[in-house]
Formats: C-alpha cells, structure tokens, sequence
C-alpha cells in the first residue's frame, strides 16, 4: 500500500460537476490497456453522497496480460476520507479482490456502446461475474489528459437487459504497480 496523497489534478476531477464529468468523457480518448495492465489505481465515487452507501473509496486494478483477454478487479478501501491512504478490507467472505471484469475496446455494434472512444469494463464478461448488482454493471473509462494514463475518468452503467442505466462518475488515478499490492 502506497501512502502518497492523491494529486490536485485528481482532486479537481473528483470535486467536478455532472455536466462538465459529461463533457470530459465525450472528449476523452481510450486508454492504452497495455500501459495500464499490471496496475492498480484509487477510485473515487462521485457524486460524495456515494460515501452514505459505504462506496466512496476503492481500488481498480488491471491484471497483467493472461490468455486471450484482460481482466481487473476491484477492492473495497476503508473510509471516505480522501486525505487517508487508500487501505483495502476484505469483504465479508474474507476476498480482497473481487467483483472482476474484462477490459477491452467499445464495440460499436454491441449493446455496450455508449462512449465509442473509452475503454469498456465489463463486469457481466468476467469469469465468475458477481451475483447482484456487481454482474451488472459497465464502466466506460477514458483519459483525462490526452496520451496520459495516470488520470482515468469513468462512467458506471447498470445492464438490466437490453437496458443501460447510468449509475454515477468515478475518478481512477495511478496508484501502485500490483506486484508491490501487498495483499
């Protein structure tokens, strides 16, 4: 676990108004899923009223390249305090990681495709999806500043069938290798 602070940059992000969390994913680029593999970042859910559902706070690692696709994960981090290191608690069944999902391109002839220049995480493609709300959701992840993977922004959808429901905005900011994880 890392104890460096999060960056004004991502602080800004963060504290950024629904409209203009808009405008910076339709504007945004994909990442490079190769550039971000092998680490994790800290996420933060916006709006901050997120906080009252325990879900303000988390970590979203990407696993290095295995087999034909990529895959990452999530960890649940205690308190809502953005000033505080990012520390994982392992959910009620012990996991650390959970909730995984693939990472790939937005297809433009799939259902899953609202933002055509993002990343697409798809929690219902994992390999043991979650039960629950967890298996349906569809994050769409693009950079904030152009050819820089330091600084993600995400949109989070709910699948409910053939239906895509928006859910809320995160921020991802680099936060360690996840060899270096510690968990």
């Amino acid at each position: 676990m890392t104890t460096a602070a999060p960056s004004l940059d991502y602080l800004r992000v963060v504290s950024t108004k629904s409209r203009e969390l808009r405008r910076l994913m339709l504007r945004g680029e994909r990442p490079d899923a190769d550039r971000i593999a092998g680490w994790e970042y800290r996420g933060t859910n916006m709006p901050a009223t997120s906080s009252l559902l325990g879900l303000r706070r988390f970590v979203k690692g990407f696993c290095p390249p295995a087999a034909a696709r990529r895959l990452g994960y999530n960890k649940q981090v205690r308190g809502t305090d953005l000033a505080t290191p990012w520390v994982p608690r392992p959910q009620r069944d012990g996991r650390v990681a959970f909730a995984y999902f693939t990472v790939g391109a937005v297809d433009p002839e799939a259902i899953d495709n609202r933002y055509l220049d993002a990343l697409l995480l798809d929690y219902g493609a994992g390999p043991e999806p979650e039960r629950g709300i967890a298996g349906r959701l569809r994050d769409y992840l693009v950079r904030v500043e152009p050819g820089s993977d330091e600084l993600l922004l995400g949109h989070a959808l709910m699948a409910f069938g053939g239906r895509r429901v928006p859910v809320g905005w995160f921020a991802l900011e680099r936060l360690q290798p996840i060899d270096q994880a510690g968990d």
